[in-house]
């Protein structure tokens, strides 16, 4: 009888810790939709302070010193099969763009793992098909950032599904607006969603051989210091070099800040972060205006 009594009261008090248990892991899951979900991809993607940028481009030359322990994967989306090297001596040089050190000329370096995806062969040219392959390895890689220091002047239906599809998972994709003269904006940096870079001299005019068009930011790119694929030092110019600086100023701003920063809150963000140029809101040549650096 007395056993009775005891056990009565072990399962009342069973019962009280299940209640807690459950009262508390409810009060956890309505913090957690406050918080507007920050637990997800995106977190992971900025995990130990460090953030995933892709370069989509000719390949880096990972042996150089300037980005020697920085590139954490390589992925061939021309042929799978061989090993990436830069042999049109374009992609090492956006590399060393977005991360060397070299604060006095491009602002704070990001603490960035480089994810090397070679679209581009030795003269300089791919097809959209390897573009498409290597943005859905990006997406299934939860790159944080994907850089695009090239493109097209013709639109491609399966390019831009592509295109948004990574946008939806949250990546950020940062493309050169193209050398083009005056004459428009390069796909994909015309497609929506997508973060379009001029180039401007050390004026911080207008440079001679930038676009006209879709612009969202402008940023230097005359002169910028980089390494070649033999690691050399040198200067490079075009808005292929912008978007590299572009993507290297915005990587840092991100590690900065405490907020949820995806595709789709990007503008809002980085607008805080931005000298207007220009006489309109939205400049067809400065877009919103030159990124901040320091």
């Amino acid at each position: 009888m007395v056993y009775s009594v005891i056990e009565g009261v072990k399962i009342k008090k069973y019962y009280s810790l299940i209640f807690l248990i459950f009262f508390y892991l409810l009060l956890y899951i309505i913090l957690f939709c406050l918080n507007d979900g920050e637990a997800n991809n995106s977190d992971i993607k900025q995990s130990n302070n460090k953030i995933k940028i892709a370069i989509l481009d000719s390949g880096i030359n990972k042996n150089v010193d300037k980005v020697k322990d920085k590139v954490v994967k390589q992925y061939n989306a021309i042929n799978p099969k061989k090993k990436v090297y830069d042999d049109y001596d374009h992609g090492t040089a956006v590399a060393g763009i977005i991360i060397s050190n070299n604060p006095s000329r491009l602002g704070d370096s990001p603490n960035a793992e480089l994810y090397d995806v070679k679209v581009l062969d030795k003269n300089g040219k791919g097809e959209i098909s390897s573009l498409i392959k290597a943005i859905n390895w990006c997406i299934k890689e939860n790159i944080s950032i994907i850089n695009i220091s090239f493109g097209v002047q013709i639109d491609n239906k399966d390019l831009k599904n592509s295109i948004q599809k990574a946008l939806d998972s949250g990546i950020i994709i940062i493309a050169s607006a193209g050398n083009t003269y005056g004459t428009g904006v390069d796909y994909p940096a015309q497609y929506k969603g997508v973060l379009s870079i001029n180039a401007l001299n050390s004026n911080i005019k207008t440079a001679d051989f930038s676009a006209k068009g879709k612009i969202d930011y402008s940023m230097v790119g005359v002169d910028l210091p980089s390494i070649n694929h033999y690691g050399e030092s040198g200067l490079f110019s075009g808005t292929s070099f912008a978007t590299a600086y572009a993507t290297r100023v915005i990587s840092v701003l991100l590690l900065k800040q405490n907020k949820h920063i995806t595709s789709s809150n990007i503008h809002s963000f980085l607008n805080s972060h931005t000298t207007r140029l220009g006489k309109k809101d939205i400049d067809e040549y400065y877009g919103y205006g030159i990124l901040n650096t320091h």
